[in-house]
């Protein structure tokens, strides 16, 4: 079982949305903490104003498990945050790829 790195790219639906970004950021690794699997995540920024996010996971298998698990939510806290989400990120700009950590 490798250890997996998650990195997503994408951009804000516009630069006055930083802050927000930021604060959804914050909410999203919060939430992540504790989940099976679950190493750490990192937001960043470059200097054209692309985000990335960096995920790191201790398998693959635990990722998708428990990005199933997100996506298929129907709570009330986690429609607010998808909701949230779709007004600050550009959803047609985002990528992601996944490595392995050697």
């Amino acid at each position: 079982m490798s250890k997996i790195m998650v990195i997503a790219k994408l951009k804000l639906n516009d630069e006055s949305l930083l802050e927000d970004w930021k604060a959804l950021s914050r909410k999203i690794s919060a939430g992540l903490a504790g989940v099976d699997g679950f190493i750490s995540r990192d937001s960043l920024r470059d200097e054209n104003g692309l985000i990335y996010c960096l995920v790191k996971w201790e398998s693959r298998a635990q990722q998708e498990k428990a990005m199933a698990e997100i996506m298929s939510s129907t709570d009330e806290e986690s429609q607010k945050m998808f909701a949230e989400f779709a007004r600050v990120v550009d959803m047609e700009s985002m990528t992601k790829e996944i490595l392995e950590v050697l």
